[in-house]
């Protein structure tokens, strides 16, 4: 019997649909689940995978790529390779690996969401691939942080880290709560498909593991190669939801894309940037965040946003700004808060690095290299106190971020509204709007200051705090160099380049 050839079945099996005879659509389909809204239900027969693939083709694939990282994997096992990184390349792997490896499987849920209630039978076939993906993603990074853990305690943060109450992970946690778990299918594929992995995924992906690789750490650089070829291919769904939904509801559209790229923005500044200029050794660094962003993120983003009829954010010139100071901000604002992280940061402001930093960021000196100055000048007096918190900082009640870490030292504003007998606190402006614009979505919620001030966290110190977060003296952050690299500074500075 002769097999068909897959364009002769390929359009029957992707768009398998039936009419439902026992119960209601509206009941099998939720509006809130489906996200559909005004669309018509006739309208989503347009949505058309851009991938096409059978899971016979599709496990295929896989397991070549399963069968490259396997191999890899025990090719580094015999050479000994995580033993002799550099500790700030190593400080990545532990950052990122607690970070994103649970955001993995939060979207495995998402996808299973979409293969429940989308509203296109192709859309809910070629989920099914992308929960697969997924599955395959988290299980790799928890599989390489198994092999490490016998180097480092802090890699168990892998499949911990979501299972604290440690700030930087509320944040995330915070951001994939709402668009992963939460939100509709339509919503939830413009903020995830299109807006974080078309979009910011290239750069989380794409640039670390190029700089890994230089660095030396294969293992890392093969992972999120790996992962990345996955990404690329389902990243693709939100183009066609995004294209039905301007064709009945831009203003929708373009709401949900504003919001989600500040706030996936926000993150990646946090996670990226300050892997890239700060944590990478600086002779191995490709591009700078800012670079990476106006090359893979901007100059796509903007050509997304024409193509399909949308405006760009009414914050773009904020936007722009903060790439050059957020991340700095951030990085530094991490490094002093260090015990309340579960990996050692590296400071990455030495003599090469803040003329490497002065280069790609003009004003990083007059911003940011006083405030080193001072910290430089404690660690080499002996006063390492003064460079550690007392208390924890002002987060925003949107990003969980710091507040004052979305432009320079110049700009710490802060942003309040007031909503059901409560005032809310932003690091800016467009926080603020976000808030504003559905307040109902994010009212309630406490950050982490919120609950050591409603006496949530007890002792009510820092200690407390720390105890809260999960914190324990074999994880808990401090200098990667043990402040090594400040000893260069004890003769005066000369100017910076």
């Amino acid at each position: 019997m002769r097999l068909l050839n897959r364009d002769d079945w390929y359009e029957i099996s992707h768009d398998l649909d039936w009419t439902l005879s026992y119960v209601e659509e509206r009941d099998a389909f939720p509006a809130e689940w489906t996200g559909s809204g005004g669309v018509p239900k006739a309208a989503w027969q347009a949505w058309e995978e851009p991938f096409r693939i059978s899971y016979r083709d599709y496990v295929g694939v896989q397991r070549e790529k399963e069968a490259g990282v396997a191999g890899v994997r025990d090719a580094l096992k015999r050479a000994h390779i995580y033993e002799h990184l550099d500790p700030a390349v190593a400080a990545i792997s532990h950052f990122h690996m607690g970070a994103l490896c649970m955001v993995e499987q939060m979207a495995v849920t998402m996808l299973g969401h979409f293969a429940r209630f989308a509203p296109s039978p192709r859309w809910r076939n070629i989920s099914v691939f992308g929960m697969l993906d997924e599955i395959r993603h988290a299980q790799l990074q928890l599989l390489f942080s198994h092999d490490l853990l016998k180097h480092d305690p802090r890699f168990d943060w892998c499949q911990k880290a979501f299972h604290t109450n440690e700030w930087g992970i509320v944040a995330i946690r915070s951001f994939c709560d709402d668009w992963l778990l939460n939100a509709n299918c339509v919503d939830a594929a413009l903020a995830v498909h299109l807006t974080v992995e078309h979009g910011f995924t290239n750069m989380q992906f794409v640039a670390l593991a190029a700089d890994a690789m230089e660095s030396g750490d294969i293992g890392f650089s093969n992972l999120l190669s790996s992962i990345q070829t996955d990404e690329a291919r389902h990243a693709q769904q939100g183009f066609p939801t995004l294209e039905i939904l301007m064709k009945h509801d831009p203003q929708r559209a373009q709401r949900v894309i504003d919001v989600s790229f500040w706030r996936a923005f926000r993150l990646f500044q946090a996670i990226t940037g300050t892997a890239m200029d700060y944590y990478t050794p600086v002779g191995k660094r490709k591009m700078s965040f800012k670079e990476f962003m106006l090359e893979w993120v901007v100059d796509q983003h903007e050509r997304t946003l024409r193509d399909y009829g949308l405006e760009r954010p009414w914050y773009w010139e904020t936007f722009l700004k903060c790439l050059d100071h957020g991340h700095h901000a951030l990085h530094l604002g991490m490094w002093f808060w260090r015990p309340t992280l579960f990996w050692k940061p590296n400071a990455g402001v030495s003599r090469a690095e803040r003329q490497w930093l002065n280069g790609k960021y003009p004003d990083w000196e007059e911003s940011w290299g006083v405030l080193w100055d001072e910290i430089i000048k404690n660690i080499n007096t002996g006063d390492i106190a003064k460079t550690l918190p007392e208390t924890l900082p002002a987060l925003c009640n949107l990003t969980q971020l710091p507040i004052g870490t979305h432009w320079d030292r110049h700009h710490l504003e802060c942003f309040e509204s007031r909503y059901d007998g409560r005032t809310y606190h932003f690091d800016s402006d467009v926080s603020k709007w976000c808030f504003d614009l559905e307040p109902t979505r994010y009212a309630g919620h406490l950050n982490v200051v919120d609950r050591f001030v409603a006496g949530l966290i007890q002792p009510p110190n820092l200690a407390g705090a720390l105890a809260w977060m999960g914190l324990t003296p074999e994880v808990m952050g401090d200098d990667v160099y043990d402040y090594r690299w400040a000893a260069e500074f004890n003769r005066d500075r000369p100017a910076a380049a």
